[in-house]
């Protein structure tokens, strides 16, 4: 490749990152506000941290933050390259014990002076040697900061991970963990109740799925998966849920994981895309795995002339949906005008007989995911033998796309979806979008599951008797609605 190209090649990346970082700014000018630096806190109620969420400054963060991560890959030498990406597992492992310790909450107590070692290793407990250089790391990777040697305190970044709570409560729930037979330590499920999920987040990850995604290379290599990674880990015979049902701290982090998971989806991923008003008059969507019923509920106020149906299993409609719709007057309202009901069923058998030919559509957010093809496919078999002629199919989830451009599987499939990015980024947007494939790995981990390109879901309702016919996507990520119609 001659000099020319080379610096072609670097212009084209250093122009992408110039022109969306002056995008951000005038936006920011215009608004009368700044972006917020590494150095400050996160606050998310601050004018500044509200401006990053706009989808106009998304978009240019999201083009910028994927033409500096491919500038980076470029510029360094790729055995550096390698290595880093190779040690990258000391990262979550100093992330862990950051947040079980409790060091956010230690620091949002110090102030912006933060604390030496020597005093977070007496108040957390700790070896300071061993604290100083797990802060150390992490700082190097732009999460906390060292102020002055061995003085340390929150950034940006650090503190999204506060839990708000007392750090001596923290402290002392880390501290009541009970070690199971297996060797897995049990949590506290109270440490995350009334947080913004961050801290379940990062450990949940950290913990569980770090441990478990150490044994997916043995199954990958002895090509053996029956079990999955999770349950050689945790040295567990049951499913995801059975250990989540065996450990209710675990449980409760998980699910405070969840919403954190959630919250961090555009706004609009609940109602997008397919056009709920122009569904007939006492249409019933039926809501397949539904939980607590949040996709129910964005439905109905937008599409009040609809009937809606919560569907999930009697343990979830008994402990989780009841308890949310009947704890609202809104949602409670709703249950008593008949306008929704909430139904107990296993949707991995046959659809009731009472729903048979009934539903205009079936709709599954966030299920497909869960389960390994040849499962799934018999569920929208079930779905399919229910379903009227025109009844339609909307799996809302996450839509994978290549690394390089994809014109022929979308052939003769209406898709509303944003924009390819420019040359020369990848077409996924790279380490922009590095959480997609994070958690479709994930799904492996706990499932032998995983998310799915747009090939693979075609495949998979083809099997079934389903067609994709339409896509919306959302403008901030991959989050997508399939909308599909019987063959």
């Amino acid at each position: 490749m001659s000099q020319s190209t080379d610096i072609s090649y670097l212009r084209q990346l250093v122009q992408i990152i110039t022109e969306n970082v002056d995008a951000i700014e005038r936006l920011a000018y215009e608004q009368g506000v700044t972006h917020p630096t590494i150095d400050d806190l996160c606050e998310p109620t601050d004018a500044r941290e509200t401006f990053t969420l706009q989808p106009d400054v998304i978009r240019a963060s999201t083009l910028a933050t994927s033409a500096a991560s491919q500038l980076v890959a470029t510029l360094k030498l790729p055995n550096l390259v390698l290595r880093d990406r190779a040690n990258a597992y000391h990262v979550p492992c100093a992330l862990r014990i950051a947040s079980e310790t409790g060091i956010v909450e230690l620091f949002r107590e110090a102030g912006p002076k933060g604390m030496h070692i020597k005093d977070i290793a007496t108040q957390a407990k700790v070896e300071p040697s061993i604290i100083g250089r797990v802060l150390r790391l992490l700082a190097t990777h732009y999460i906390f900061k060292e102020v002055e040697p061995n003085v340390f305190a929150n950034n940006r970044i650090s503190s999204a991970m506060d839990t708000g709570k007392a750090r001596s409560k923290i402290l002392s729930m880390t501290r009541k963990k009970v070690e199971s037979p297996a060797g897995f330590n049990d949590v506290v499920g109270d440490k995350y109740l009334d947080t913004n999920g961050i801290a379940a987040f990062v450990e949940q990850t950290t913990d569980i799925y770090f441990k478990s995604s150490a044994c997916l290379p043995e199954l990958v290599i002895a090509n053996d998966y029956s079990m999955t990674a999770l349950q050689k880990a945790m040295q567990f015979d049951g499913t995801f849920w059975d250990f989540l049902n065996k450990y209710p701290g675990s449980l409760q982090r998980f699910q405070s994981a969840l919403g954190a998971w959630n919250r961090l989806q555009p706004t609009e991923v609940h109602a997008f895309g397919f056009d709920w008003p122009s569904l007939p008059e006492g249409s019933l969507i039926v809501d397949v795995g539904g939980g607590d019923g949040t996709e129910v509920f964005a439905i109905a106020q937008i599409a009040p002339h609809v009937k809606l149906m919560v569907q999930d299993r009697d343990q979830t409609i008994q402990q989780v949906t009841t308890p949310t719709w009947l704890g609202s007057q809104e949602k409670s309202r709703m249950i008593d005008s008949g306008q929704v009901t909430l139904l107990a069923h296993d949707f991995r058998e046959a659809q009731p007989s009472h729903l048979v030919n009934k539903p205009a559509v079936f709709f599954m957010r966030h299920v497909t995911h869960n389960w390994p093809t040849n499962e799934i496919i018999h569920v929208l078999k079930h779905l399919h033998a229910a379903a009227p002629p025109h009844c339609k199919l909307i799996i809302a989830d996450q839509l994978v796309p290549h690394a390089c451009p994809d014109t022929q599987t979308a052939a003769g499939i209406k898709r509303v979806v944003h924009p390819m990015p420019p040359a020369p980024l990848l077409a996924n947007l790279g380490e922009a979008n590095a959480a997609m494939y994070s958690l479709d790995l994930a799904m492996t981990l706990m499932f032998n599951s995983q998310e799915r390109t747009l090939g693979e879901f075609k495949e998979m309702t083809e099997a079934a008797g389903w067609k994709i016919q339409e896509v919306y996507q959302t403008a901030r990520g991959f989050f997508s609605q399939l909308v599909c119609t019987k063959l």
